[in-house]
């Protein structure tokens, strides 16, 4: 008896549904692209490459970084989010925005001083 099924690829509950995680290599190597394809944003100071299939860009934590993760934003999509935060070094603004890069998710945050933050608005 032969039998034959037909699976619709866009069925998540089907186990050939699910992507195969990227290799590290190559979430470097989309890091570089990201990178590549935003040249003419501010640039971030920290890079890290996640083999949880994840790029996370930090921002510098000054005044600038806020405008710098809204541009990020504007060019690849994603929600702007801040909030106070009272952390080691007094209070602070943290700001992300978390967006997805070709199907690896992207996370650009700083986390700017808050009377830095307030002193330039």
């Amino acid at each position: 008896m032969t039998e034959i099924r037909i699976y619709d690829p866009k069925d998540a509950e089907h186990a050939s549904a699910k992507l195969t995680p990227l290799p590290i290599s190559a979430l470097v190597i989309a890091a570089w692209n990201l990178l590549e394809e935003a040249a003419d944003l501010p640039q971030p100071h920290m890079i890290t490459v996640s083999d949880l299939q994840s790029i996370s860009l930090q921002f510098p934590g000054a005044q600038p970084s806020l405008r710098a993760i809204t541009r990020w934003a504007l060019r690849f999509g994603g929600v702007l989010t801040s909030q106070p935060h009272d952390g080691q070094r007094g209070p602070q603004t943290w700001c992300r925005v978390e967006f997805d890069y070709y199907g690896v998710a992207v996370n650009a945050y700083a986390h700017v001083p808050a009377a830095t933050a307030s002193s330039q608005n």
